[in-house]
């Protein structure tokens, strides 16, 4: 052999790898690892991904493989490159799965079945006191009957294919290919990786009814782990995720541990951490023992913040920062600071990098959303009668500051393990108090929910104006208690009349709305329920009450709220004869007033005719999708727009009415 050919082949080897080695022994199968670490360097050197690998066409491909074999380019550049490159937050990632393959050295693409003898290995001896296991272009040094020892291999004859790891691969792999090549420290990080050599030699076992072939084995290793990988779920996620603005606002708007004084003023301004469900991924609570979920808190924070742009969309990020500024106004001197954040942003525009925020910053804004316009989700799960006698029955049972909180904020396997331990099994009491309180409540739908807290929201934005309106202080949060004090008067008590909601959170065919037009909807119909002045209605109603009307230009609409067959309707009829008609009438025409703010080419100035003319929008938009789909099913024709604004403004008013007679 010539000296040239003799260094090639040294060169073909890969350096020697110290490793521990591990099996998984299951039944009579033997899946033999051995645990190294290789620089970035290495790695991007050494291995491989499965899609760079041919599909050998001795066997037959199934989709499951094709879909593995997929690598979410996307999913690497973005949110994995992202986390590796924002400051200020600790990186690590977990171990790469790497299979060695058998390739035939003179087409390294053609996959062999086993590991043959390489006739050009090193004719080196391993260190003193170990023993070499060759098998084929892989090395293994051992000492006797021990799991360490050093592992290398023929990169020209066998090729290590990362089966589990290839998006965290090709998002090292682009950021060294980038201008940030150096904050990886390529030749210093070392990334952890297990090594499957597949081979009976190495102490590889398949089960029975499979060959040793190391393709095959590979193949169903490879589908294996993707597909039966657990991901965390979403509700562990978001309390887990300190760099996410809204996962962290959630947080800071519960309780942050079971226990405690139940009504101290401090509890009063979060939520129980044992009311809300936090260890599922469910996002109802209609039939569950708790009030709220951590997945509805998480979409309703998030409605309310700005949308959040891609990391490196530079202008909109500083557009995201005036913006979330602006919607919480933040005290000065928190961490979250405006004009520095833009500052860091261009910044890292200058470097080409993603931006990210710090913890702190996250942390700093998270805490001003709970103090201050998340009281707006806070105070009304906590003081609107549905959700208060949930909380005081429990309070009362022992499960809100008592012996059995533990057990109520617990996940289902905890709450076994204390009930084996106490002896005792709190369910049946905790049930019947849910069951109870929830009975046909419409509170407890997340539609409803949600409607209605956004309704609290829309109010707490025009507050400025309506402490005027309503004659409260200028405390931060009385618009906010008159809010729930009107609610709780007006809304409240219909919460148990799905009639009260048709045309909004309830369809033509008497089904819960669950779209988001029917969330606005709810929205919109309590919130100008509470903006309503239901006293001036009656008066005005006196006035109607002789006379009417009076004059031509009120005649269609006095036509109207008298009506009691209206086809596009038809699903209204409990609500046809709400009042009196003249209460219909003062209502209608005190709808009409604010329904004008939404006409074209009047735009009212004001953040409480914005309010006003968003609730209309959001009623309308509502009350139109349920008159279509009530005409498509009785095979009618959709009536035209101004016909639709009207009826949108009829069922309102009914509703106004309704309201008003009440007492």
């Amino acid at each position: 052999m010539s000296l040239s050919a003799m260094s090639r082949r040294r060169q073909a080897y890969t350096g020697q790898y110290a490793f521990v080695r591990g099996e998984y022994a299951i039944g009579d199968e033997r899946v033999p690892y051995y645990a190294i670490s290789m620089t970035v360097t290495e790695a991007t050197r050494y291995l491989q991904l499965a899609r760079d690998l041919a599909i050998t066409d001795r066997q037959p491909v199934n989709f499951e493989e094709l879909f593995q074999r997929a690598v979410d380019d996307e999913r690497a550049a973005g949110p994995i490159r992202t986390y590796l490159l924002q400051p200020g937050s600790l990186k690590f990632f977990n171990s790469f799965t790497v299979v060695l393959l058998p390739v035939d050295p003179g087409n390294r693409n053609a996959v062999m079945e086993t590991y043959e003898d390489d006739p050009s290995g090193p004719d080196d001896a391993p260190y003193e006191g170990m023993e070499r296991n060759a098998i084929g272009p892989v090395l293994i040094d051992s000492l006797p009957n021990q799991e360490v020892g050093y592992l290398r291999w023929n990169t020209e004859r066998a090729h290590a294919v990362i089966l589990d790891g290839q998006h965290r691969f090709l998002a090292l792999r682009k950021i060294l290919d980038s201008a940030q090549r150096g904050l990886l420290s390529p030749n210093e990080t070392r990334i952890p990786v297990l090594v499957l050599v597949l081979d009976p030699r190495a102490g590889f076992t398949p089960p029975p009814e499979q060959s040793s072939n190391v393709l095959l084995a590979c193949r169903s290793i490879f589908v294996a782990l993707n597909k039966h990988a657990v991901s965390v779920s979403k509700a562990r996620t978001y309390l887990l995720d300190d760099q996410d603005l809204v996962s962290v606002t959630v947080r800071r708007l519960i309780a942050s541990e079971l226990g405690g004084d139940a009504d101290s003023e401090a509890s009063l301004q979060r939520i129980p951490l044992a009311l809300v469900d936090w260890h599922s991924d469910q996002a109802k609570f209609d039939q569950s023992l708790y009030l709220t979920t951590v997945l509805f808190l998480y979409e309703t924070v998030k409605t309310i913040y700005p949308p959040r742009c891609d990391d490196t969309d530079y202008e909109k990020l500083e557009e995201f920062v005036r913006d979330v500024t602006a919607r919480v106004d933040p005290p000065a001197g928190l961490r979250w600071d405006e004009i520095e954040l833009k500052k860091k942003i261009r910044a890292a525009r200058l470097e080409e990098r993603p931006f990210a925020f710090a913890p702190e910053e996250v942390a700093a804004i998270s805490e001003a959303f709970a103090d201050g316009i998340g009281q707006n989700l806070v105070r009304p799960l906590l003081q609107l009668k549905p959700y208060a006698e949930l909380r005081e029955r429990y309070a009362a049972a022992g499960f809100i500051g008592g012996d059995h909180e533990l057990w109520l904020g617990s996940d289902n396997d905890t709450k076994k393990a204390i009930e084996t331990r106490t002896g005792e099994n709190p369910n049946t009491k905790a049930n019947e108090i849910s069951e109870s309180v929830k009975a046909d409540n419409l509170a407890f739908l997340v539609v409803f929910q949600r409607g209605l807290l956004l309704s609290a929201f829309g109010a707490d934005q025009a507050r400025e104006d309506l402490k005027e309106i309503w004659s409260v202080d200028s405390e931060r949060f009385s618009v906010l208690n008159e809010w729930i004090n009107r609610t709780n008067q007006r809304i409240v008590p219909k919460l148990k009349d799905p009639d009260f909601w048709i045309g909004t959170g309830i369809g033509p065919d008497r089904n819960i709305n669950f779209t988001k037009v029917g969330t606005k909807g709810i929205k919109g119909l309590a919130l100008l329920a509470t903006l309503c002045p239901l006293e001036e209605l009656k008066k005005e109603a006196s006035a109607w009450a002789s006379g009417l009307p009076r004059t031509e230009e009120d005649a269609p609409a006095w036509e109207l709220v008298r009506a009691t067959n209206i086809p596009y309707l038809e699903s209204d009829r409990a609500y046809t004869d709400a009042g009196t008609p003249e209460l219909r009438m003062a209502a209608y025409q005190w709808l009409a007033e604010q329904f004008s703010r939404i006409s074209p080419g009047r735009v009212a100035g004001g953040v409480m005719a914005a309010i006003i003319r968003e609730a209309c929008m959001d009623l309308r938009k509502a009350v139109e999708a349920h008159i279509k789909k009530e005409v498509r099913a009785a095979g009618g024709e959709t009536p035209d727009r101004e016909t639709l604004r009207q009826a949108a403004i009829l069922l309102g008013a009914r509703r106004l009415a309704a309201l008003a007679s009440m007492g």
